[in-house]
């Protein structure tokens, strides 16, 4: 049986996904990016509800850097984390708009 674990990092309009399989002493890696500028569209040029939650976030948290969010691409991550657990907790689907 192998293991597969992801990690999702978020720099600028790319984010990267990397997933990591162990098993049958081999291990991999696959790597994929996606171009899809949630760091600058607005919340008229959202594409999907999933659109939609990250520039909402993305926009509270540029409006309140004085809580640690100053840096850009630690705001865009953060922004990241949050849309995703949302997804994943069935709030809002990728597809939906």
């Amino acid at each position: 049986m192998s293991l597969v674990k992801s990690e999702k990092i978020r720099n600028g309009n790319r984010l990267t996904t990397k997933l990591y399989s162990d098993g049958h002493n081999s291990t991999s890696e696959s790597t994929f990016v996606e171009i899809d500028n949630l760091d600058t569209k607005t919340i008229e040029q959202a594409e999907s509800s999933y659109e939609e939650v990250f520039i909402t976030i993305r926009r509270v948290l540029e409006n309140n850097e004085q809580f640690c969010c100053d840096d850009e691409n630690d705001r865009l991550s953060l922004t990241q984390s949050i849309a995703d657990i949302l997804r994943q907790s069935m709030l809002i689907r990728k597809g939906d708009k």
